[in-house]
């Protein structure tokens, strides 16, 4: 890295700093974990004062491609996760394992019960209508990633078995082992920040980013099988969406109202 502003150019300082310490991040001059120098030295060696050099930190620690140490100073962050929420019609295990990482999955509870009302309303259950519930946790790498809430009619998947997850996504059980084919996916996200429980899940600070995304899954005939509350890691995470006339429909954005 050579550290070299183009003070002709009417390109702002921090700019120029930024896109050089990113250039030296994707050229893997530093790697992910690694230290960087420190405000004062990049200031120095820039020849620009601290505010300047401070403003396009911190615009790198927003765009992801750095985290700073309280104490210690900052270091290259690790690759954010790349999903596709919207054009494929996978779960997010398929997707991830497609991309080469290494998934393991955790299951963290498992039960039937009566399904409670807003249940059965996404499932179209009748009342009283028996349900497996079941809490998951995927790792990717050895971090805890995604955290999963799933409620499946029992009528529809007698003998579940917790253990067909171990290795496997929830679509290809359903499809292997009930020959049911999800043929349709209602999605609703919504950006949210860690409680103190999601804080002790994930192993990160109360208040960091949370993407939250509820799925209803439904086969061909329109009947719902399965209903699913997901968190996954905001500063893990970037997600890639793509929209044509042919694949898009419908798409609504809904803003909470205040009360």
């Amino acid at each position: 890295m050579n550290y070299n502003i183009d003070r002709k150019k009417p390109i702002p300082y921090y700019y120029q700093i930024q896109q050089q310490i990113i250039d030296a991040i994707e050229n893997s001059e530093w790697k992910p974990d690694e230290f960087i120098p420190s405000e004062r030295e990049l200031s120095d060696k820039f020849k620009v004062s601290r505010i300047t050099t401070r403003k396009a930190l911190d615009n790198l620690m927003i765009e992801g491609y750095i985290k700073k140490i309280k104490g210690k100073g900052a270091v290259v962050a690790k690759p954010r996760v790349e999903e596709q929420l919207f054009n494929r019609l996978i779960g997010t295990y398929q997707d991830l394992k497609d991309k080469g990482f290494d998934i393991k999955n955790e299951i963290l509870s498992f039960e039937v019960l009566k399904a409670e009302k807003n249940i059965t309303k996404e499932l179209n259950l009748s009342e009283n209508e028996e349900v497996f519930r079941f809490e998951r946790l995927r790792y990717i790498d050895e971090e805890p990633y995604h955290f999963s809430k799933t409620f499946i009619p029992k009528k529809i998947c007698p003998n579940f078995d917790p253990k067909f997850l171990v290795d496997n996504s929830l679509i290809q059980v359903l499809e292997d082992k009930y020959d049911l084919k999800i043929y349709k996916l209602k999605r609703v996200l919504q950006a949210n920040v860690a409680t103190v429980e999601d804080s002790k899940l994930f192993k990160i600070k109360i208040g960091s980013p949370i993407l939250t995304f509820f799925n209803t899954a439904y086969i061909k005939d329109g009947t719902a099988i399965e209903y699913t509350l997901n968190k996954i890691r905001g500063d893990m995470s970037k997600f890639e969406i793509e929209i044509s006339l042919e694949k898009v429909e419908d798409m609504s954005h809904v803003i909470n109202k205040k009360n």
